[in-house]
């Protein structure tokens, strides 16, 4: 970055002062340009196509109504997001379906093979869809169905739904197949051309709510290496938050869907946290997500937890994978310091082979967490330094975004960290001050051939 340019950042950061959006509801408020101002000075090149070619002070002005529409944007992308749940969900769900799922799992099937149990599992989704009843997947996807003008209960409506899960089918092939593509490109390159590529692979695919334990294992070690290293204290950790928690709809490689929805990380958290000694007794945790159907169901898990049946998480994991033994330790151990173990839902024989386990969550951890519908790359909570975050937590989020956006979303996330708090995430990402210029790193294998990168940043004191 040039002097030169330095300079004019400055002055338009006085400028853009006047150019504020108002906070939003609770301390909670966009980013203004004198606050993403570091970013622009760090990364001058990685500008967004709106704000490409500007000067700084057309950049200043500019910069409110291209906050608003990113997040129009950003919330758009949800509904692509939800289209992929739902082919996901048509292709590898049991629950509607006694089809096998349309994945070869001991060995290939032929073509025809795969086409008819492709074509059977759509018209079971479609005749079950009718009448949802309280299968609250099938719910989702009636709602999706109409939004989308394909509503089957409706005349014609059966043929534009299958039309339209056709060709949401046909779009994720081109663009797994142009992930693929990317990512053989960049392995070419070596180690670190490979972890860039990884960190935006999906910067211009529909946002997914899905999720597993496999980043909580992850995140588990990489606190592990934390706690050893005494980055944070023991007892330490009194506020956490978890930025895109995810809903466990249906996982896109197994199609576990036999147990009700669920959200898994803020409770993973929870449970390495105290296993590690790092929570404080006083431990709150607040999620933040744009899509509505995640913060509905974190809003309702406290009275989830106080029904009968309590709010019980699920944890299947597939049985014919070869897992490293750290990781089955770690599934064996899933919750064993916030809740107990229960029977688990037995799982269709369709799934296939299966490990299973079920941990109903005490009622006093789940009413510790708070939802925020907040989107990280726009929007902050305004905190007192020393009432910040001392832990916050993004896996599988920050690669939706490209580098630029990844930049402003660590800046939202350093400004609600307290001094000496913590960022973790499974993506690569530019930190701007005060976090760290470097970050420490780990590579965790779930298996001999599968891996997840950890990167954890610390905000500097004053």
């Amino acid at each position: 970055m040039t002097v030169a340019v330095a300079a004019l950042v400055l002055a338009a950061t006085a400028a853009a002062q006047t150019i504020r959006l108002a906070p939003l509801a609770h301390g909670q408020a966009r980013v203004t340009f004198e606050q993403a101002a570091p970013v622009f000075t760090a990364l001058p090149s990685n500008l967004p196509a709106g704000l490409r070619g500007l000067s700084t002070e057309e950049i200043a002005r500019q910069w409110p109504s291209w906050v608003e529409q990113h997040d129009r944007d950003v919330r758009a992308r949800l509904a692509r997001g939800d289209e992929d749940s739902l082919v996901n969900f048509w292709l590898y769900g049991t629950s509607f379906t006694t089809h096998p799922p349309a994945i070869a799992r001991a060995s290939p099937l032929p073509t025809s093979a795969l086409d008819d149990i492709v074509k059977g599992r759509l018209n079971d989704l479609l005749d079950r869809a009718t009448a949802p009843r309280d299968n609250e997947r099938l719910q989702f996807a009636l709602r999706v169905l109409a939004a989308h003008n394909a509503d089957p209960r409706e005349t014609g409506g059966r043929e534009r739904a299958r039309a339209f899960l056709v060709d949401a089918r046909r779009r994720m092939i081109r663009e797994f197949a142009g992930t693929d593509q990317a990512l053989a490109a960049a392995k070419a390159g070596g180690t670190a051309a490979l972890t860039a590529a990884n960190a935006t692979i999906f910067r211009d695919r529909g946002l997914s709510s899905d999720t597993s334990i496999l980043a909580d294992y992850s995140i588990q070690l990489g606190l592990e290496t934390i706690a050893r290293q005494g980055t944070l204290a023991p007892g330490s950790v009194r506020r956490i938050a978890v930025v895109g928690p995810g809903l466990d709809f249906t996982n896109k490689a197994d199609g576990y869907d036999y147990y009700p929805q669920q959200t898994i990380q803020p409770f993973a958290l929870i449970n390495s946290l105290r296993r590690l000694k790092l929570a404080a007794a006083d431990l709150q945790v607040t999620t933040f997500d744009v899509n509505a159907r995640v913060n509905e169901h974190v809003k309702s898990a406290e009275s989830r937890a106080a029904s009968p049946s309590g709010y019980v998480i699920t944890l299947p994991l597939d049985g014919d994978e070869a897992w490293t033994g750290a990781l089955l330790t770690y599934w064996q151990q899933w919750g064993d310091v916030i809740g107990t173990e229960v029977a688990a839902v037995r799982p269709p024989a369709a799934v296939g082979a299966v490990k299973t386990r079920a941990v109903r969550i005490e009622p006093g951890v789940v009413s510790s967490l708070t939802s925020r519908d907040l989107n990280i790359v726009v929007d902050r909570l305004a905190v007192r330094e020393d009432d910040g975050f001392d832990l916050i937590v993004a896996t599988n989020v920050l690669v939706y975004y490209d580098v630029f956006e990844q930049a402003l979303a660590t800046a939202n996330v350093a400004a609600m960290l307290r001094p000496g708090g913590v960022f973790v995430t499974n993506t690569a990402v530019f930190p701007t001050t005060p976090l760290r210029a470097t970050a420490a790193y780990l590579r965790v294998a779930h298996t001999a051939d599968r891996y997840d990168e950890i990167f954890w940043y610390q905000r500097e004191a004053p």
